[in-house]
């Protein structure tokens, strides 16, 4: 009979570093997940905290992330990622400090006080002479001595190219035929120039712009990346491509249910075409995301027995939100998001303890862990995520 497995729920950073993580210690692992989820959406950057805009040029607060050797060797094993203190662009012309970045994306740092040249295509999203000024006037271009400025080149072939979304636009630049035409444009307008600022459009595959860098003389990359961008297409490219390398199962589908076997766990999956499956698991990590990868609900049916933040499958966990208890109980309709402010979307989920652990859950039911947005209180963001994920994928493994 085959090992029960560990299984990982959710393929977003937390459920791929704790996939990762669980992988090392020579487990059979199987990961669940249907569709795009949070990470798909991200920006680019890798930060610990909601990032502010950079208003000076003091050291980044908590970058001990910097010196995990765990996290660095998993931002490693990605390959379309990077650790370390930088600063990025976005395409409305901020200056944001972070920790790390996609590694399509432009690290200004190492270019204070050079000549960044502003690609202008003719997008219609694209104002690259507004960008340049605005990001010439920011507090770090300021205090740099560095200079943004708008250069033509011929990079659209079609009228429709003008506005298409960055992501289709991306694409584009996957093919090698593309790709090279793109290269000898900026190529040939580099003269005078330190390195090439574009928008998100260097290509959907890993391997994209580091091909285009080959064949650019000076350094090239991107802004931050829209919602749904190129920055998560690329990080789920290299999730597939982690996942088979570490011969990690992927089960396409969603989860219904997570039932205690007194030690071990039963979940109830619901296939791609809605058929069900059960799975038995040594150890679960739920890394199934907040209200942004579909992994909390919120609900103001009055007729449902659940009201107010609600998880879309059963499972002995306790969702809260600022420690307050939902589910049953209050008002007829939740909370009032009028009262708690839209950023309780971001804070409700599992209420968990430090470990990962969910809140009432006995020893005798087994090994549960919950990770990442999914957790209650956490912040959002790709490095808490990463980080949460390999703690779980690792406690996991040695159960």
């Amino acid at each position: 009979m085959a090992e029960a497995p560990v299984v990982i729920v959710g393929a977003g950073m937390a459920g791929t570093a704790a996939a990762w993580a669980a992988s090392r210690e020579a487990r059979r692992v199987v990961v669940v997940h249907d569709r795009a989820g949070a990470s798909a959406l991200y920006a680019g950057l890798l930060e610990l905290e909601p990032s502010e805009p950079l208003r000076t040029d003091e050291p980044l607060a908590r970058d001990h992330a910097l010196n995990d050797a765990g996290l660095a060797a998993f931002v490693a094993a990605v390959g379309t990622l990077r650790l370390g203190r930088e600063h990025a662009a976005t395409a409305s012309g901020v200056v944001r400090a972070t920790l790390g970045a996609d590694t399509a994306v432009l690290d200004l740092t190492p270019l204070r006080g050079k000549r960044i040249a502003v690609a202008d295509i003719g997008r219609d999203d694209w104002d690259a002479p507004l960008i340049a000024r605005t990001l010439a006037a920011s507090p770090w271009a300021e205090a740099s001595s560095t200079t943004f400025v708008a250069v033509p080149i011929k990079a659209l072939r079609a009228g429709h190219e003008r506005r298409i979304p960055p992501y289709d636009f991306a694409a584009l630049h996957d093919d090698d035929v593309r790709r090279r035409a793109l290269a000898e444009a900026l190529k040939h307008a580099s003269d005078g120039v330190d390195a090439w600022l574009t928008g998100p459009w260097l290509g959907l595959e890993p391997d994209s712009v580091s091909v285009l860098r080959r064949l650019v003389p000076v350094p090239l990359g991107e802004t931050t990346s829209p919602m749904g961008g190129p920055a998560g297409a690329r990080f789920e490219a290299a999730r597939d491509r982690l996942l088979a390398n570490q011969h990690v199962e992927v089960v396409r589908g969603r989860l219904r249910a997570v039932r205690s076997l007194g030690g071990r766990w039963a979940l109830d999956v619901e296939g791609d075409g809605g058929e069900p499956d059960e799975l038995e698991a040594r150890s679960v990590v739920l890394a199934t995301g907040g209200v942004a990868a579909g992994g909390l609900l919120f609900t103001m049916d009055p007729e449902r027995r659940e009201r107010g933040f609600t998880l879309p499958f059963h499972a002995p966990v306790v969702v809260s939100l600022d420690g307050d208890v939902q589910g049953g109980g209050g008002s007829l309709y939740g909370p009032s998001l009028e009262t708690v402010g839209l950023g309780a979307l971001a804070r409700a989920g599992i209420q968990a303890d430090s470990s990962g652990r969910p809140r009432g859950l006995g020893a005798s039911e087994g090994c549960l862990l919950v990770a990442g947005d999914a957790v209650a209180g956490r912040p959002r963001t790709m490095l808490e995520a990463a980080g949460a994920g390999l703690a779980a994928g690792t406690v996991a493994a040695r159960v």
